[in-house]
């Protein structure tokens, strides 16, 4: 079953068959979820039917509950939500050891975006509790060219008041080709998911040049490989890379055993021989 598992999350990226994806991920605990402007909360307190309340998130993040007025929800999650809800109950004398339970009965108002290197990007509402590769089989999927590492922009708030972005690589070869959903994190409104596209290009003494989708940690020996080896003409001890530094085009002697970075041009020389 392991197995079958790794191999049905590496077609997502090899053919972009998300929708595999709904029988193998796995959902985040709806524990965790971040309760969100326009949700809708039922909260109720055991034994205390009179303070069952349902209630919908103002714009600013806030509720109403009864005998307490307004309290702040917004980035909170239930059990947060729940803890300080008891807690205003007993400070105030309204119930002993208050039992407290909230339920997000209706999502609304999140969404994330996701750009680069995917079969459908765009705009996707997140309807609950959203992983990372929930989004990608929304999206269809990534691309042949997909990189082996995306990036997620999330905005927080600073110590100043003020919002700062923050960025979380996460590895696509081990989230979707071992299955390590650890990789898998759980997405916020707002999140933004950057799929990068990730080729090096291959030329001259080789059989089949062009350009190649970049693996983690391919050497330039792999990359003759896979385009298909040397030619009659070609040679190892004369190879060449070029990459950008800033500006400008960097070119280098390069051996067999060297690793090729993003976007590089590897250039298989003649012998001289």
């Amino acid at each position: 079953m392991v197995k079958a598992t790794k191999w049905i999350l590496a077609l997502l990226m090899a053919s972009g068959l998300a929708m595999l994806l709904q029988f193998f991920a796995t959902p985040s605990s709806a524990q965790d979820y971040l309760i969100g402007s326009q949700d809708v909360l039922k909260i109720s307190v055991f034994e205390y039917p009179d303070l069952t309340t349902e209630v919908r998130v103002s714009g600013d993040g806030k509720i109403t509950f009864p005998l307490l007025g307004e309290m702040e929800a917004k980035n909170l999650t239930t059990r947060q939500l729940e803890k300080n809800i008891a807690g205003e109950l007993a400070s105030r004398k309204i119930v002993k050891d208050p039992q407290v339970n909230v339920f997000v009965a209706q999502y609304r108002g999140r969404r994330v975006t996701i750009i680069g290197e995917v079969v459908k990007p765009g705009q996707y509402e997140i309807p609950g509790p959203t992983t990372l590769l929930d989004v990608i089989s929304l999206a269809l999927g990534m691309n042949q060219n997909a990189g082996y590492e995306l990036t997620v922009f999330r905005k927080e708030p600073a110590a100043d008041g003020k919002e700062t972005t923050k960025k979380i690589v996460v590895d696509v070869d081990r989230l979707l080709k071992t299955g390590d959903i650890s990789q898998d994190i759980e997405l916020r409104n707002g999140d933004v998911i950057h799929v990068p596209k990730s080729v090096f290009y291959i030329y001259g003494e080789v059989n089949r040049p062009g350009a190649y989708r970049l693996e983690k940690g391919i050497t330039v020996k792999r990359a003759i490989a896979l385009a298909g080896g040397l030619t009659a003409k070609g040679s190892l001890s004369r190879i060449e890379t070029t990459h950008r530094d800033g500006d400008r085009d960097v070119t280098e002697d390069a051996g067999i055993d060297d690793l090729v970075g993003v976007d590089e041009v590897v250039r298989i020389k003649e012998s001289i021989f």
